[in-house]
């Protein structure tokens, strides 16, 4: 696991777009530790955390994956999380979805990006989360991914 003791600037506004680009954390990246403490940040109590993509055990012919900002003990003010998800293709990641939770004021806000896929098709998927919002008085955004280093196959509740 990856972390990063430092606010990404740019992932508020990499969540606009649909390249995927900016996401370079695996799995968890921490807001700033001048903002929140370093012991806070240091231990992933306080950061955007993506789950690994995998197929729906509820919904048919689906790719789930988690995605969250969070900040155990404090408020995030006008808290946001962003989750993107890809698959691989030939030419690269094809973009196939996102979707965005907040804002709200409250320490923790997740969001579950939901992507339709063909019954037996198989491809690596990639999610990146996004998460934004202000942290005692100070704006704070970081951003991370998760994805499948093999390829898993779509299925009727795997």
């Amino acid at each position: 696991m990856a972390l990063v003791l430092a606010s990404a600037p740019g992932a508020a506004s990499a969540a606009e777009n649909d390249e995927p680009v900016s996401a370079d954390i695996r799995t968890f990246a921490g807001y700033g530790a001048s903002v929140v403490g370093t012991f806070e940040a240091a231990s992933g109590n306080c950061g955007v955390r993506v789950d690994l993509p995998h197929p729906s055990r509820t919904t048919n012919n689906q790719i789930h994956t988690r995605v969250e900002s969070f900040c155990q003990g404090s408020t995030i003010v006008d808290n946001t999380i962003t989750g993107k998800s890809y698959r691989s293709r030939w030419y690269g990641w094809e973009h196939r979805r996102t979707k965005t939770n907040g804002p709200k004021n409250i320490w923790r806000i997740r969001v579950t990006v939901d992507v339709d896929c063909d019954y037996g098709s198989r491809h690596r998927w990639r999610t990146e989360g996004y998460g934004s919002g202000m942290l005692n008085g100070q704006p704070v955004s970081a951003s991370a991914y998760e994805q499948n280093d093999n390829e898993i196959t779509c299925g009727a509740n795997n």
